[in-house]
């Protein structure tokens, strides 16, 4: 079994005595159970984290029983934590990350260790200064910080973070949210954007870019449930063929302004990938 090092971190030597897979370059972990995927995960920041470590996390129904069992567990030491992405509106609207993290417990043990936590909505803030002001702060922990390790997922339409795909469940193409995570793509300078979603499948959204991502130090991916298949199946598909010039599609750049989750494909980003999930890949 080959060694993988993420920034000189070996990927392998977080993951104990869990079985792995090297897909395209990512570390699988197929895991019997949710409960057994959580706790692997847990032990994987045991591992890795510590009072240098940016811990950033990501909203959505998945990760919720992941971050009640860090709350129970109460193992978890890192040096601050801030979030992947954000559904704009009031702060602790009924539909906020941050609120389904509060709800877990997490947010209070934070407190309780003194962890700073850095969220994205603050009072009376519109959107784009909402993403402004995250983007500052985020730098300022990225620089702060030596580490950083980002938990992430993918929707069944194939999105990750608050980046929008173009591909919705009903196999209609949006382009609309196609355009939009192309000017996301094509973005170099923001680590953190926002959009408005006229279609109303994701609303608005602060999110991390595709660039903010590509600065994280290990990027674990939980995916969960029956319904992910296909769009795991859809994410490992063959890349594009070469273009017409005889060169390859640099990064897969067309296949990730429909499909967001190709992104983890990128020769740059598969190398600090870790992808945990309870489906056979």
């Amino acid at each position: 079994m080959s060694t993988c090092y993420t920034y000189g971190v070996d990927r392998s030597s977080l993951l104990g005595l869990n079985h792995f897979k090297n897909k395209d370059n990512i570390l699988v972990i197929e895991s019997p159970t949710a409960q057994s995927a959580n706790e692997t995960i847990s032990e994987i920041l045991e591992k890795y984290c510590d009072l240098k470590t940016a811990l950033f996390l990501s909203g959505g129904n998945t990760p919720k029983k992941l971050y009640e069992f860090i709350a129970a567990e109460k193992k978890l030491k890192v040096g601050a934590v801030g979030q992947v992405d954000e559904r704009y509106g009031e702060k602790l609207h009924k539909k906020s990350n941050e609120l389904m993290m509060k709800n877990t417990g997490l947010i209070e043990y934070f407190e309780v260790q003194n962890i700073r936590f850095y969220p994205i909505l603050q009072e009376e803030v519109d959107l784009e200064n909402t993403a402004l002001q995250y983007d500052e702060a985020l730098r300022f922990i990225l620089k702060y910080f030596p580490k950083s390790v980002g938990i992430l997922g993918l929707g069944e339409d194939g999105h990750t973070a608050g980046l929008p795909s173009g591909n919705q469940k009903s196999k209609i193409k949006n382009q609309n949210l196609i355009e939009i995570n192309k000017r996301i793509l094509n973005d170099q300078s923001s680590l953190i954007t926002h959009y408005e979603d006229d279609s109303g499948v994701y609303g608005p959204r602060i999110t991390f870019t595709y660039t903010g991502l590509s600065q994280l130090d290990l990027i674990i991916v939980l995916v969960l449930g029956q319904e992910k298949r296909e769009i795991l199946n859809k994410m490992f598909k063959s890349r594009l063929p070469k273009s017409g010039t005889g060169g390859q599609v640099n990064g897969n750049q067309e296949e990730i302004e429909s499909f967001p989750a190709k992104f983890y494909l990128k020769p740059e980003i598969a190398s600090k990938t870790i992808l945990i999930t309870d489906q056979i890949v």
